[in-house]
């Protein structure tokens, strides 16, 4: 080896050495720039309206329900922290946080919070004739957001700058073995929310997600950020098939699609504004151009949060999304489908459901999904009146799985 090129080795060895002994703690220091996230183990309610299975049988059951999910996500987020998967340091002092925090106390920055939203939680009921008895099914929905904010420069005052949708559904009375002659109570209905969200957390919550979040707290470039603004129920089927719970159906496709389109897209992509009751309508002047400063009037929502604190007021704010997501039910239809030998005891129906999404008014795209049903052909009345007491069932399906299929395309 050239005598030179030894000597240049030997001395940057001797100063990495040196390094190590005048600064021992450099890995710790930078292990320190970690962001220090508070979680209180308190789930917020966006909206009395959008979660009832959350506000049903009073506020003792209501707390029992809301631990119960607190629960849940606690375990997988101490479990990343032991498995030293976390993207962030945990304040430990967690417990005994407040929602009202302005700035830390020494840094003078921001304090980052991972608070927990019940975006919905609600049922959807069907009633149909089957053999000349009456059955029952109810679809059980729900939406949870793992939102990262930092504090505002007042207090009980937030900003949401990402977070992580989880949604997830069950059935009951899906069991044609078990079938339901009786209608749910809200209270098993709820079991089956609790049931429904402890899968979804238990399966799908990665808290390795987080990390591009958290990134954007000092990026100097705003990162996109996405929302479903509307869905449309434009097909002419909508109100033969859904009724009064089309309400029901245009929050389950908002929360399902952000849920999927997030998972694929790897972007901030808000909760559904439909669910959030913010208000589009109005001056509309400022679209685009809103930040954490604006009025109150242009706040995400308020609600009651803080371990210590119930009954206190918390506003979580979040800018206007960079993109704009509409959703349209535009589709619908059945026709019977043909066998090679006609029947007379049963009949097959088939359905077809279309969905279309555009981002911006633009880049649309649609997606499209057929079912079939065995009918058995009545002694009285007819197929029709059978499969009409059924659509509600056999759409919602359908939509599920448009409204994940939409979500998975790429953006």
């Amino acid at each position: 080896m050239n005598k030179n090129i030894f000597k240049i080795f030997m001395t940057l060895g001797i100063m990495l050495a040196f390094a190590a002994v005048i600064f021992p703690n450099a890995k710790k220091v930078e292990a320190a720039k970690t962001p220090e996230v508070v979680w209180a183990e308190e789930l917020l309610l966006v909206s009395d309206d959008t979660n009832p299975l959350l506000v049903t049988g009073g506020d003792a059951d209501l707390k029992g329900y809301k631990k119960r999910i607190t629960d849940a996500l606690t375990v997988q987020l101490y479990a990343a922290r032991d498995a030293g998967t976390l993207p962030f340091t945990l304040n430990e002092d967690a417990e005994t946080y407040e929602y009202e925090g302005i700035y830390d106390d020494v840094s003078g920055e921001p304090k980052i919070a991972l608070i927990p939203l019940a975006i919905m939680a609600d049922s959807l009921h069907v009633r149909y004739d089957a053999g000349g008895k009456k059955f029952y099914k109810t679809i059980v929905m729900g939406s949870l957001y793992l939102a990262i904010c930092k504090s505002g420069s007042t207090a009980n005052n937030w900003t949401m700058i990402g977070g992580v949708p989880l949604s997830g559904y069950t059935i009951l009375g899906d069991d044609v073995n078990h079938p339901l002659t009786s209608p749910t109570t809200k209270k098993e209905e709820a079991e089956a929310y609790i049931g429904a969200m402890e899968k979804v957390i238990n399966s799908q919550l990665n808290f390795a997600d987080f990390k591009k979040h958290l990134q954007n707290l000092n990026s100097k470039k705003a990162p996109e950020t996405f929302e479903v603004m509307e869905v449309e129920l434009s097909s002419k089927k909508t109100d033969e098939i859904f009724g009064s719970q089309k309400r029901k159906i245009q929050a389950l496709l908002g929360t399902f699609y952000t849920t999927k389109f997030q998972e694929t897209s790897k972007a901030v992509v808000y909760p559904p504004i439909a669910m959030i009751g913010k208000n589009t309508g109005g001056d509309m002047s400022n679209v685009g151009n809103k930040s954490a400063a604006d009025d109150v009037s242009d706040t995400l929502f308020s609600l009651t949060g803080g371990k210590s604190t119930s009954g206190a007021t918390m506003t979580l704010s979040m800018p206007e999304p960079m993109h704009r997501i509409n959703l349209n039910f535009a589709g619908a239809g059945w026709q019977e489908l043909q066998t090679k030998k006609e029947s007379d005891v049963v009949k097959n129906i088939g359905y077809k459901a279309l969905l279309k999404m555009n981002i911006d008014g633009a880049n649309e795209k649609s997606v499209d999904d057929v079912k079939s049903v065995q009918y058995i052909i009545p002694q009285s009345g007819s197929v029709d009146e059978l499969q009409h007491e059924r659509l509600a069932d056999i759409y919602t399906e359908l939509l599920i799985r448009l409204a994940d299929m939409l979500g998975g395309k790429k953006k």
